[in-house]
């Protein structure tokens, strides 16, 4: 799989002052402020004997405990029927060892099941939640799919027969919005491949040509089309990178969900030698020493630079969403998209970007915000309690502060 690569070159973020007004949208929807998790698969592929998620009670109370009140969740629709969830499916051991989110060892059994178990729970809890789909279809990554969509359209067909399900099962309640594909273009099977060849160029540094700007617009705007005609009480969307290019595609999302990354500043790429490690991620970790150490460099010499650029970013996007009446999510963002707890790495300069990220996020009035990607039960800083409350009170309670105090 390639990794998605983020840049700050190719197109700058078009000037878009944020204009305050008395009406906040938020205001009028429910809930008002989204403090969101990523948990994806994990939840339903780290449920068995042993796994972080074997007990769905304690950790949708220890969710709660902590402040967050809406959890971002893949339905598996490539695999997952809900009209036979007693079905046992099989996922091989991924032999990733250092794999921080879904599943790093064999799973079997009816997860379909686990799903329906875990819903229930989470319902009963008043929590919200987003449907996010990842679209996993490669033979080392599952169970064989039942179809393996092309297109954002064809994944939509996929969501109408699963979304009847999640009605006459659940309802809608409590669901917020559904991401009806996980950071275009990079994880749908073949649409990357489409792309290039319906447009003539690859997705490259480039700022989008007319063609591209057409392909894209047309192929997600007509998915959410059909989905919202098929269910009129459902918000759509589906969540990108925090690419300017995007500013200048004509999306009709009834909300957005960007991911802001510093690798998409050159100067942390550069520093921290990322790019290099991206091959062994999840199956070697002779690399995090030395990571963490220019990690905390470049935190130390430039983290004012690197916020500074990354708040232009999403003050564009905020401006970009408010325009075209799209409130403004992030379920995974801000610092490195990849971490991992191990004795070579260390957290405290991720720990302190996620600080800054509820203060941006209150000034550019988002809608929904995480601290970072690793909001999730296996995770050691999942149990310092009190700095998920910290954060999260100050996001659902507070106003934005100058970011000199």
């Amino acid at each position: 799989m390639d990794f998605p690569m983020q840049f700050s070159g190719g197109a700058s973020s078009p000037t878009r002052p944020k204009t305050m007004s008395q009406w906040d949208i938020r205001e009028s929807l429910t809930p008002s402020r989204m403090t969101m998790v990523m948990w994806d698969q994990c939840y339903a592929l780290r449920h068995g004997p042993g796994g972080s998620f074997q007990n769905y009670d304690r950790i949708l109370d220890e969710a709660i405990e902590r402040g967050y009140n809406t959890l971002r969740l893949d339905p598996m629709l490539q695999w997952i029927d809900l009209a036979a969830p007693e079905r046992e499916l099989h996922w091989p051991d991924p032999r990733q060892p250092f794999m921080p989110w879904n599943w790093n060892t064999e799973v079997t059994g009816p997860v379909g099941s686990w799903i329906i178990e875990f819903m229930e729970k989470m319902l009963s809890r008043n929590l919200h939640y987003t449907l996010s789909a990842w679209w996993f279809c490669g033979a080392q990554q599952g169970p064989v799919p039942t179809r393996v969509p092309r297109s954002h359209v064809e994944a939509a067909e996929m969501w109408i027969k699963t979304l009847e399900q999640y009605k006459r099962r659940f309802g809608f309640k409590g669901l917020v919005y559904v991401d009806i594909a996980n950071e275009v273009p990079y994880f749908l099977p073949g649409f990357m491949d489409s792309f290039s060849k319906e447009t003539g160029d690859g997705w490259g540094l480039q700022r989008f040509s007319d063609k591209q700007k057409a392909f894209l617009a047309k192929d997600l705007n007509r998915a959410v089309a059909m989905l919202a005609s098929e269910f009129p009480e459902v918000r759509f969307t589906a969540s990108i990178h925090g690419d300017p290019r995007w500013l200048e595609v004509p999306l009709e999302f009834d909300c957005l969900d960007v991911h802001f990354y510093a690798d998409a500043d050159t100067r942390w790429s550069t520093r921290t030698r990322f790019a290099k490690h991206m091959p062994v991620l999840f199956t070697d970790d002779s690399w995090h020493r030395d990571f963490s150490d220019r990690c905390e460099k470049t935190h130390l010499a430039i983290a004012p630079m690197l916020r500074a650029r990354q708040r232009h970013k999403l003050s564009a996007f905020a401006a970009w969403a408010a325009e075209r009446g799209m409130p403004l999510t992030t379920t995974e963002s801000w610092s490195s998209w990849y971490y991992f707890d191990s004795p070579n790495l260390d957290w405290g300069w991720l720990l302190d970007w996620a600080s800054w990220s509820v203060e941006d996020a209150l000034e550019f009035e988002m809608w929904g915000w995480t601290p970072h990607n690793y909001c999730q039960p296996h995770f050691k800083n999942w149990q310092d309690v009190r700095w998920h409350q910290k954060l999260t009170e100050r996001f659902l309670k507070g106003r934005p502060v100058s970011p000199q105090k």
